[in-house]
């Protein structure tokens, strides 16, 4: 994937499944009038990534592993919307979990991980 994405320096754009950006936008307070019109007090946008990869080595996925969890991580990015590449301060939203697949040809344990969903803090 022609992307940069990396978590706490582990480079895994090539090993990239899926790879989604989505923009969070959160109010502090949503105040409606008498009238019936709701006023947003404003808040803050923040983004989330959520992403998938290809079967991992026992190795690899090892190595994913002790980097998330260290709970919050530097990632860096490139961002859809604006084209750029962008480093932020992330922490883990859910499971992390790698699935035993198959034993490959080349006598190595391949696990499959689930969906991981990284939110800007």
């Amino acid at each position: 994937m022609d992307v940069t994405f990396s978590i706490d320096g582990l480079d895994l754009h090539s090993k990239l499944s899926t790879y989604e950006v989505t923009a969070e936008v959160s109010y502090v307070q949503i105040i409606a009038t008498m009238d019936g019109v709701r006023h947003p007090v404003p808040g803050s946008q923040k983004d989330a990534i959520v992403f998938s990869l290809f079967p991992m080595t026992e190795d690899e996925a090892t190595l994913l592993y002790n980097k998330l969890s260290q709970y919050i991580v530097s990632v860096s990015y490139t961002n859809p919307k604006s084209g750029t590449t962008l480093i932020r301060s992330m922490y883990v939203d859910g499971e992390i979990t790698h699935t035993f697949a198959l034993k490959s040809v080349d006598g190595k344990r391949r696990y499959l991980g689930d969906t991981i969903t990284l939110r800007e803090c």
